[in-house]
């Protein structure tokens, strides 16, 4: 049983009855990818950066709850204030606090890690037995890929 023309709708149906159109959009599509595999930047194991900056306190004999009363709470209210930072994680420790705070991707790197300096020191909050709070400015890499390879052959035929 055949369909009639009029009851053949959609995409399939009008690739069949227009060659000539459908042999142009593949020529379209296959010219892009050609295109854009040749002017596509490539690496075959790509690096990214992550700034961060960290702020870690240290609070001789301190409990954990105390660390967070008494220095994780009041940087983290002063870091709320500073742009750029995409986001702030933190943990305790007994006798130690740490802060992160992940950088907006394209902001000046420095001039954050600067405010959040500024913001860190003008904390007047913290308990007196800490000591001077270190702020420094990470830039870490992390790998996107990494390939190991293994097997019964030698390291020579593996290389």
């Amino acid at each position: 049983m055949s369909e009639s023309s009029s009851q053949r709708r959609g995409p399939i149906a009008w690739m069949t009855q227009n060659s000539i159109a459908a042999n142009l959009l593949m020529m379209l599509l296959l010219g892009g990818g050609i295109w854009s595999a040749i002017t596509m930047q490539k690496e075959v194991f790509p690096n990214f950066l992550l700034d961060n900056v960290e702020v870690s306190v240290s609070y001789p004999g301190a409990a954990p709850e105390e660390v967070e009363q008494g220095i994780l709470q009041p940087i983290e209210q002063a870091l709320r204030d500073v742009d750029g930072i995409h986001e702030i994680s933190s943990y305790a420790r007994e006798g130690r606090a740490y802060v992160n705070a992940t950088l907006v991707s394209g902001e000046p790197r420095m001039r954050v890690f600067q405010d959040i300096d500024q913001a860190v020191n003008r904390i007047r909050t913290f308990p007196e037995q800490i000591e001077q709070p270190e702020v420094r400015l990470d830039s870490k890499q992390r790998e996107v890929m990494r390939v190991d390879l293994c097997g019964d052959i030698g390291r020579k035929a593996l290389r």
